[in-house]
């Protein structure tokens, strides 16, 4: 699923940003785009042709689209944070991003 597989690419990066070491910046900006891609496909919302309004009002989980809709914004603040090799920013914006997920 590309929700699991987005997931696992921020993780991937955000443990390679919290090295101390950090090296490849170039292949963490590929990355971030690569996960940009796979959220920009996953924001847009599935066409029902039907209501979906909850009657019960019982809580229910946030669609994936709204999350990854929220994280976008997140995850283009850590590429451009990566670009300058900003550590500090790439981290917290990474980090962001995974919680909105």
């Amino acid at each position: 699923m590309l929700y699991d597989s987005t997931k696992v690419l921020l993780r991937g990066m955000l443990s390679s940003l919290r090295s101390p070491d950090t090296q490849g910046w170039e292949d963490q900006i590929e990355l971030g785009g690569e996960c940009l891609y796979e959220m920009h496909q996953m924001a847009r919302p599935l066409y029902k042709g039907y209501r979906t309004d909850i009657l019960n009002g019982t809580a229910a989980l946030v669609p994936v689209y709204e999350r990854a809709a929220r994280a976008i914004p997140h995850v283009k603040c850590m590429v451009r944070a990566i670009r300058r090799k900003d550590q500090i920013t790439a981290v917290e914006s990474g980090t962001a991003a995974l919680a909105e997920l």
